[in-house]
């Protein structure tokens, strides 16, 4: 979990990127001034199956803080690319808001609610660089203390083992893993989350399959695996993928674009078949951990868009965990 650890004390100013000077009126009126050093801590819980390490995972490379009054206007906006702040507040009641590895922000004349509302698309995420976002509300300052921010990834992490339960003639057949990806990801969201941009026009990703117009996005969405696996044999994906939050209602219409549920998807070739297995995610939650197991006896659908509930070609369990908090397990579709 992403901590954001701000330390109250009295030490001297240090600040940089949109801060402002010390306020000289409190000094000369005496009034309490509460020295603020911030520092980032990133998160170094282990994850069940990753191809990045947690710490990646969790990585700020850069980040700016805003302090809000209670009426909703900037106090004060501060940036840092090494994860510490150094300020100064006077005795108050603030709220804080922290945005990491995310460009193009306000630094001035900004409120709370301007900021959260800020559009952010999947491509200003990557491995390593995931935009996040921490809120700490209405906190009153008015003494040395210590106060943690948790930080919350905007994306959601799907991950997969591949297991082959092939019997009979089936058994006899080579079977190959060619691909996995997502499908039908959001494209853009708001740093709130609270109200999405999601549209049938917005920016979405592989629709219905995987599109060429994935490039900008391969890293978070596709891999190519080229395994083959025998009748009784697993594969954990060594890539794991990252999609906005989607709860959109869901269609299988191929012949027409829609928005819809978000789907993980493995490409394979049974025999001399090529082949698909959708799992269906009904509702993708930021910071959020979806582990798929996936046991496959049979041929999968003609197409990933294909209704696959009467279907006995796969078994699967999803399991739902919360990213921000060592992947411990909440429950399963």
């Amino acid at each position: 979990m992403n901590r954001i650890l701000i330390f109250l004390g009295a030490l001297l100013l240090f600040s940089a990127g949109c801060d402002r000077e010390p306020c000289v009126t409190c000094s000369e009126l005496e009034i309490p001034r509460r020295h603020v050093q911030l520092e980032l801590a990133g998160r170094t819980a282990d994850t069940k199956v990753a191809a990045l390490s947690p710490l990646e995972e969790s990585q700020v490379v850069r980040c700016q803080l805003y302090v809000f009054s209670q009426t909703g206007y900037l106090v004060n906006c501060y940036s840092s690319t090494d994860g510490r702040f150094d300020f100064f507040l006077t005795d108050e009641t603030y709220d804080f808001v922290a945005v990491a590895n995310k460009g193009g922000l306000p630094t001035a004349a900004v409120t709370r609610e301007a900021l959260l509302g800020t559009a952010t698309t999947l491509t200003e995420n990557a491995p390593g660089n995931f935009v996040m976002v921490g809120c700490l509300d209405r906190h009153i300052i008015e003494s040395d203390e210590k106060i943690t921010i948790e930080m919350q990834r905007l994306v959601a992490k799907v991950s997969c083992v591949v297991r082959t339960a092939f019997s009979g003639e089936l058994a006899a057949l080579p079977f190959t893993v060619e691909a996995a990806y997502l499908t039908n990801v959001a494209g853009e969201n708001r740093l709130s989350l609270a109200d999405s941009l999601l549209a049938d026009g917005a920016r979405w990703y592989n629709r219905m399959d995987a599109q060429p117009e994935t490039d900008d996005t391969a890293q978070l969405l596709y891999a190519g695996l080229g395994q083959s696996l025998r009748a009784a044999d697993s594969l954990v994906c060594p890539h794991s993928f990252y999609a906005y939050p989607n709860a959109s209602p869901d269609s299988h219409d191929k012949n027409q674009w829609g928005s819809r549920c978000t789907r993980f998807v493995l490409k394979a070739t049974l025999g001399e078949r090529s082949t698909y297995y959708p799992v269906t995610l009904p509702r993708v939650e930021n910071n959020h951990h979806y582990h798929i197991d996936l046991t496959i006896s049979n041929y999968g659908l003609e197409h990933p868009e294909d209704r696959p509930e009467d279907y006995a070609g796969f078994q699967l369990l999803v399991s739902v965990s919360d990213w921000a908090d060592g992947d411990a397990l909440l429950g399963d579709f």
